[in-house]
């Protein structure tokens, strides 16, 4: 649950936050998922930065195909992304490396006589990667399932660093319907990060302060769930708008439902707009900072190109793009 009774119909909006590490798992640079405000578990085809999202999106592919992504996130981070995705007949195999960099930190240690904390002038980068193997098959010709083990790499300057192993699983079911298409994965399931070393914990005790040297505890990694559902809304041989909607639970924040729209003239050029909900349908949610998504994408001799842009309500707006090759 994500609600806690503070009281009759009020709403927590801490609830399960801080809870799990490893944030960086739950960005993204696909414009194609952010456009449609996150909606992206049911969307497959081509493109192997959908691996990303939903490991078994790419398993309809009939092409070999590699994908760059990038995004400008807040304060000097970058997030980037290159995926590969080879096909084998039924059979599909591939690849990505997501990563994070956060520069600028800058050192700060307590001076023990003043008990003050002084900058030292050192700086230090965050750095975060997840390299993962992607294999997967068509069981059927609607439906497909892929696993996605990855490595998972955090480092802090030269301080700590830590580790660890997850996998992501998912599936797709192309009904033939109506373009009615379900899909569903699980993300970040795997070992508990520790970051390595110990660190000093400063308290007063009778007066005096006491250094207390306490080695780092694990912490768990943003387990989460996603399944959603796609159709078509109008379709004909030159135009399409295809709706999604997706619901996702997080085990370290609220769950979202996540709405997305997608208009396409004769598989070449497509117009999408999103929303993401927390807990509720407000427009501007409380607890949360999105607003909604929108962006576009242009498809012409194997290559294609998407953008999207991000409105938030606190934070500056966003930015993501992606280049993708067919070959």
């Amino acid at each position: 649950m994500v609600l806690s009774q503070q009281g009759e119909g009020e709403w927590n909006p801490f609830a399960k936050v801080g809870i799990a590490g490893s944030k960086f798992l739950q960005l993204h640079t696909s414009p194609k998922v952010a456009a449609m405000g996150g909606a992206g578990v049911t969307l497959f085809g081509d493109d192997p930065l959908l691996m990303i999202n939903n490991p078994a999106s790419a398993m309809f592919a009939t092409n070999k195909a590699v994908g760059v992504g990038f995004m400008p996130y807040w304060v000097s981070t970058y997030v980037s992304d290159i995926a590969y995705l080879h096909p084998l007949g039924r059979f599909k195999l591939g690849g990505y490396i997501h990563g994070v960099t956060s520069t600028g930190f800058e050192e700060v240690r307590l001076n023990e006589e003043t008990y003050m904390y002084e900058k030292t002038g050192k700086t230090f980068n965050y750095t975060a990667m997840a390299l993962a193997f992607v294999a997967g098959a068509r069981l059927t010709d609607r439906f497909s399932v892929a696993l996605a083990p990855k490595f998972i790499y955090e480092g802090f300057g030269s301080y700590t660093s830590t580790w660890a192993v997850a996998v992501d699983v998912g599936t797709v079911f192309e009904t033939g319907w109506r373009g009615v298409n379900l899909g569903m994965s699980v993300q970040n399931f795997g070992t508990d990060p520790t970051l390595k070393g110990s660190y000093i914990r400063y308290s007063f005790q009778g007066g005096q302060v006491v250094q207390d040297t306490i080695p780092y505890k694990s912490y768990n990694l943003p387990l989460t769930f996603k399944a959603g559902l796609s159709m078509d809304i109008f379709r004909n041989s030159y135009n399409a708008v295809v709706a999604v909607v997706e619901a996702n639970h997080h085990t370290d924040n609220a769950e979202s439902y996540n709405l997305g729209f997608q208009y396409s003239y004769s598989d070449m050029f497509f117009l999408r707009f999103g929303k993401r909900f927390f807990g509720g349908f407000s427009w501007v949610p409380e607890s949360h900072d999105e607003v909604f998504g929108l962006g576009f994408g242009v498809k012409f001799a194997g290559f294609s190109f998407d953008y999207s842009y991000t409105v938030n309500y606190r934070m500056p707006d966003l930015n993501r793009f992606s280049l993708v090759y067919r070959f």
